[in-house]
């Protein structure tokens, strides 16, 4: 079921900047209907619209999985990070006047947000505890079954400016060794939909692996999805760190982080000046501590453990709480 569906009149209350209209509305409810499978649809332009107040946190379905549970909360003058920011730097945007409220993952990520700012700082752990999947609990049982021990893969995504540079067929051999070693009976490669529309993909499932995506940036259902992905999985393995890592751990999915190949981030063609802003954010003691805890976390989970170590759960709740 759409996180969405059944909400039409409270979605009429919102009055900031719709754009997209209520075709986005209508997109958005179909495509909760969708198999996680069907990646070609799920990537499909989505225009903007504000389920609620303030454009990023509507992200990946972020401020509609949190409103939800914080109903009480003001959220016109409410921003969420919208993934687990490692390191220092805090985006100016989001210390705003207009904001009182900021929310993030952890104690980890207030101590930092607290050196820039009085405004009041909410943790809430891992977003993605507050999504409900799209598959029923019958549907995710049948699934599992048709797929058997299954691992999903998260390969370092790109953005709108940014490029994510890394050998492909290298990785490739790397999973196909990994499924044999711990007997996987599937593979899923989860790609971001911006990867997807660079082909990135293709190198995947001409290698026998299957598609899925979480869907568009701005499907609310997003976050609904990607834990309806790790729910039919039993384990995972990625080639970077990210949200991803804590987002596996949360649903009790065991992740490796392979670090095998060069990756790298690199201006896409005619966003040249958008992305060299988007590379260089991170200077002095921000760029310092990204890498130094960066190095951190890939070091808890160099190693596939089949369950997850205390270890993993520690640094988990430490970077993106609980």
């Amino acid at each position: 079921m759409s996180i969405i569906s059944g909400s039409i009149e409270s979605l009429k209350k919102v009055k900031y900047g719709v754009r997209g209209g209520w075709q986005s509305v209508r997109n958005i409810n179909a495509r909760s209907e969708l198999s996680i499978f069907d990646y070609e649809e799920l990537i499909k332009p989505l225009d903007f619209y504000p389920f609620v107040p303030h454009k990023e946190n509507n992200l990946y379905g972020n401020g509609s999985v949190i409103q939800s549970s914080f109903p009480h909360l003001d959220f016109s003058e409410t921003t969420i990070e919208h993934g687990l920011y490692i390191g220092s730097l805090v985006p100016s945007r989001h210390l705003k006047s207009r904001f009182k409220n900021i929310i993030t993952f952890s104690e980890y990520r207030k101590s930092f947000i607290r050196t820039k700012t009085d405004q009041n700082i909410i943790t809430v752990g891992p977003y993605i505890n507050y999504a409900k999947p799209l598959y029923s609990s019958e549907k995710i049982k049948s699934e599992k079954k048709k797929l058997g021990k299954t691992l999903v893969v998260f390969p370092s995504h790109s953005i709108d400016s940014v490029y994510a540079n890394y050998d492909i067929p290298e990785f490739i051999k790397y999973i196909k060794n990994f499924k044999k070693k711990y007997s996987f009976d599937s593979v899923l490669v989860c790609m971001y939909w911006k990867d997807i529309e660079l082909n990135n993909h293709t190198q995947y499932e001409l290698s026998g692996f299957r598609v899925v995506t979480a869907g568009h940036s701005y499907d609310a259902n997003f976050l609904s999805r990607l834990n309806t992905i790790l729910l039919v999985s039993d384990a995972a393995l990625t080639n970077s760190v990210g949200t991803h890592v804590g987002y596996s751990v949360s649903l009790n999915k065991p992740i490796q982080i392979w670090n095998g190949s060069k990756l790298e981030y690199l201006p896409i063609f005619g966003k040249e000046e958008k992305a060299q802003k988007e590379l260089n954010q991170r200077q002095g003691n921000d760029l310092n501590t990204h890498l130094d805890d960066t190095q951190r976390i890939s070091a808890v989970f160099s190693r596939f453990n089949e369950s997850i170590s205390k270890q993993q759960l520690e640094c988990v709740e430490y970077y993106w709480g609980s």
